[in-house]
């Protein structure tokens, strides 16, 4: 589910958008890698736009430096008070730039009217993320995935209780988690003898992101058949920071059973936070 919002500029007009008016004061911006951000990176026509002191899920703005016909604005939801008004704030700044009147968001609507619905955007939203914590409880999810600003997040159990019972979490909890200062390394997939296999780095003095049961990012097809890809074999390379050579590389569950205990924390319903490693600890496991 999102918000598209389409704004073109006027018959005659003849103006690019400097990316300086869609970000306003407050945003920043990056491009994805795979379902990482890459930050202060533009893609060719998009890129991903988000506010720092309050990071969401982000919203993509299809545009170049060159454009000068129409700028296209994507918002996921359930998204976040703050992050929609960031939101229809861009679109403000880039109609009124071009002296647009109208925007389309399915239909063609004037853009006082758009700015108007504002507020009931918000209901709206506060609503969908009830919807979709109470479908966690009630078990038509395991955990639900959410692309958000700067890499996925997945709702487990325990978020959807706590959003249930006060929304206002469901912000906070996308912003705390992704301001972490932590490694979220996806995995690097190859072609080895027995078909793909699936790499994550662990490098030790970094504290890094690592799943539970590792899995495919999502879009990434086989390149011979055009099915999503099938990975049946993951690894673990593991390695002491600032040192070109690996130590090893092993069986991704192998050494997730190799792991200290107090070295393990939850961080969202699919993954868990791999506190920094000694070296002398990341050695240790690399010979067992």
């Amino acid at each position: 589910m999102a918000i598209d919002v389409l704004i073109k500029q006027k018959l005659f007009g003849n103006k690019t958008v400097p990316l300086e008016v869609i970000l306003g004061d407050s945003l920043h911006y990056g491009n994805f890698e795979s379902d990482r951000l890459n930050i202060g990176e533009l893609g060719e026509t998009e890129f991903l736009a988000y506010n720092p002191r309050r990071i969401g899920r982000g919203f993509s703005v299809i545009w170049n430096p060159a454009e000068k016909k129409s700028i296209n604005l994507r918002l996921p939801m359930p998204s976040t008070t703050e992050e929609i008004k960031d939101f229809y704030g861009a679109i403000e700044r880039i109609a009124t730039y071009w002296g647009a009147k109208t925007v389309d968001d399915g239909s063609k609507t004037s853009l006082k009217d758009f700015m108007a619905g504002l507020d009931e955007m918000i209901s709206f939203n506060d609503r969908t993320v009830k919807h979709f914590a109470k479908q966690v409880i009630d078990g038509e999810f395991d955990t639900l995935t959410l692309y958000s600003a700067m890499w996925p997040l997945a709702v487990g159990k325990e978020e959807a209780e706590a959003f249930l019972a006060d929304t206002g979490r469901y912000a906070t909890w996308l912003h705390e988690k992704q301001s972490m200062d932590v490694y979220c390394p996806g995995p690097d997939l190859y072609m080895g003898d027995n078909g793909v296999f699936g790499r994550y780095i662990v490098l030790s003095g970094i504290p890094t992101l690592l799943p539970n049961k590792p899995s495919v990012p999502f879009g990434v097809t086989d390149p011979e058949k055009g099915e999503p890809l099938k990975c049946e074999k993951w690894v673990v390379m593991l390695g002491i920071r600032g040192e070109k050579s690996p130590l090893c590389e092993m069986d991704y569950f192998e050494f997730l059973k190799l792991l200290p205990e107090n070295k393990i924390s939850r961080y969202d319903g699919d993954k868990f936070l791999l506190s920094e490693l000694t070296e002398e600890e990341t050695k240790a496991i690399a010979k067992k």
